[in-house]
């Protein structure tokens, strides 16, 4: 069901021109008639409104969380934003960690930077996008492997799964949007993009 917080979620991806239709080619060499490219959320009062957007859902679905991981790139932004509005919102002060795509073997060193997790930690990781899930479950394993954490749980702006790639997956994880979202909001604006992109969800 279409809420009021996903019409204006939706809005502000427009704004920001984060959420851009046409025709895409994804990583995965796949066609896409929707992109969704948070890299253009970039200035202090776009990450200030999209954190709220994820604070509020923090705060009601992952209330134990202890730590936030913000995998590279755009999850690290995501992470900082989300934190920093929960912190505003509420005065909860939970940090934050991010991981490199190289380990670096200087300065400070390391795959990981902020705030190290233990086995006691509750661990959000938040991310902008979940398109096959299979990023999300080599994250997890890395982290269990190198620090012994238990369950992770996941936060992503966007479910862009097809129909056919969700029923492949079995990640757990909540979503701020889904395709269902995107097309209830472009069928109430009178967009001929909603059977467009109802037709990419059922065939792809």
């Amino acid at each position: 069901m279409q809420t009021h917080s996903s019409n204006s979620l939706i809005q502000f991806l427009l704004d920001c021109q984060a959420l851009k239709f046409g025709d895409f080619t994804l990583k995965s060499g796949a066609r896409s008639p929707f992109f969704i490219d948070l890299g253009n959320v970039r200035s202090g009062q776009q990450f200030e409104t999209l954190g709220k957007f994820m604070a509020d859902e923090i705060c009601e679905n992952f209330p134990d969380t202890s730590l936030i991981f913000g995998p590279a790139y755009k999850g690290i932004t995501l992470a900082v934003a989300a934190a920093t509005a929960i912190y505003r919102n509420t005065g909860r002060d939970i940090a934050t960690f991010y991981d490199r795509k190289e380990a670096k073997a200087h300065g400070e060193g390391g795959s990981y930077i902020g705030t190290l997790p233990t086995s006691k930690d509750r661990i959000l990781l938040i991310d902008d996008v979940l398109t096959s899930g299979l990023t999300k479950h080599q994250s997890i394993a890395r982290l269990k492997s190198e620090f012994g954490v238990g369950d992770v749980d996941i936060l992503v702006i966007v479910d862009r799964r097809s129909k056919a790639k969700a029923a492949e997956d079995d990640l757990k994880f909540r979503s701020l949007l889904n395709i269902h979202d995107l097309i209830a909001f472009l069928k109430d604006s009178g967009n001929e993009k909603a059977e467009i992109i109802q037709n990419w969800w059922e065939t792809t």
